[in-house]
């Protein structure tokens, strides 16, 4: 197992056997992750829900989120709240910033780009989907052994493994250019993720909507090097302002100022005409858009509205239309 992801069994270890989260843990759990990509690497915060039932075992479903630009994780954590209490006990999130958002860890000498970032949302799927299958096997191999104490033949290895439960689920889910991240590492890795959601998705011509043009001086000189420069002439005034703690956390940080213009630029080149015969493909199945149909629907309702009432699960529900929003 990749003990950069260290922090999944630990949380999910009790002392005491217990079947639920221990109240000592704070949700959600701050953590980290060291990328080792070539031409991506850097570490990049996480914040991980762990499943609230089933401690000491992988979760079912694990439903990592790749944020928006720019990528703190502040700005996501009363949604990702409210979608963990909804979601199964069983299931878990897992949360990621993007290389240089974080004002609170080193950022790279040069700020990465929209292909540098995907590499490292890449490497880090990969280290979970490999994570969650060994901890699975060894969950398995662990109850088998606790149980050849007993009386009668001991199962083989193999049939061991084969006789346990599925695999964990690998889920992804993505708002903004984190949509589009979600697509391209479904596109490298379709063995490892099950499902995608996109919320609110920038996945095409991106340049050409309102805010593409209307914010494309700050992208490209001289002002995208500007910016960052002004940001310490504004500290004495930002405690004056009503503005978010992550907005001004953002606002006191050059280097993370540059890393979402950079980004925002690549975003500009990169993401263009979206790839329809992809998407085409996805929507193959009607049992997997059914799915993605009412849980987005569910989640979103429910956002908007508190009072609207969670349909139960495998009620029929119709999707809210949604404007996709840049960047």
């Amino acid at each position: 197992m990749d003990h950069r992801l260290a922090f999944l069994w630990e949380t999910a270890a009790s002392p005491e056997k217990t079947e639920t989260i221990p109240d000592e843990v704070k949700l959600p759990v701050q953590c980290s992750f060291t990328h080792r990509a070539p031409n991506a690497e850097g570490e990049v915060e996480l914040q991980y829900w762990p499943a609230r039932e089933g401690c000491g075992v992988p979760p079912e479903q694990l439903t990592v989120f790749i944020l928006g630009n720019p990528g703190l994780l502040n700005y996501y954590l009363p949604f990702l709240h409210h979608l963990h209490a909804l979601l199964p006990p069983t299931h878990a999130i897992l949360s990621t910033s993007h290389i240089g958002h974080s004002p609170s860890l080193p950022a790279p000498p040069t700020p990465l780009d929209l292909p540098q970032q995907l590499e490292a949302k890449v490497e880090l799927v990969s280290a979970l989907r490999s994570t969650l299958d060994a901890w699975h096997v060894q969950t398995i191999l662990d109850s088998r052994s606790e149980a050849s104490d007993s009386p009668g033949p001991s199962p083989s290895r193999a049939a061991d493994i084969g006789a346990g439960p599925s695999p964990p689920r690998l889920d992804l889910m993505g708002h903004s250019v984190g949509a589009w991240m979600l697509c391209e590492v479904m596109k490298r890795l379709p063995r490892d993720v099950g499902r995608g959601f996109m919320l609110f998705p920038t996945v095409g011509w991106i340049s050409e909507s309102w805010n593409g043009r209307t914010l494309w001086p700050i992208f490209h000189r001289p002002l995208r090097p500007l910016l960052p420069i002004l940001s310490p002439l504004l500290r004495p005034i930002l405690p004056l302002t009503f503005l978010p703690p992550t907005t001004l956390a953002l606002l006191r940080s050059p280097r993370t100022i540059s890393a979402c213009l950079v980004l925002a630029r690549s975003e500009m080149a990169h993401i263009h005409e979206p790839d329809l015969a992809w998407f085409a493909a996805q929507a193959k199945s009607p049992e997997a858009a059914r799915e993605h149909s009412e849980l987005v629907a569910e989640i979103i309702a429910h956002w908007i509205n508190p009072s609207i009432p969670t349909p139960p699960s495998g009620t029929s529900v119709e999707s809210p239309e949604l404007a996709p929003v840049p960047m």
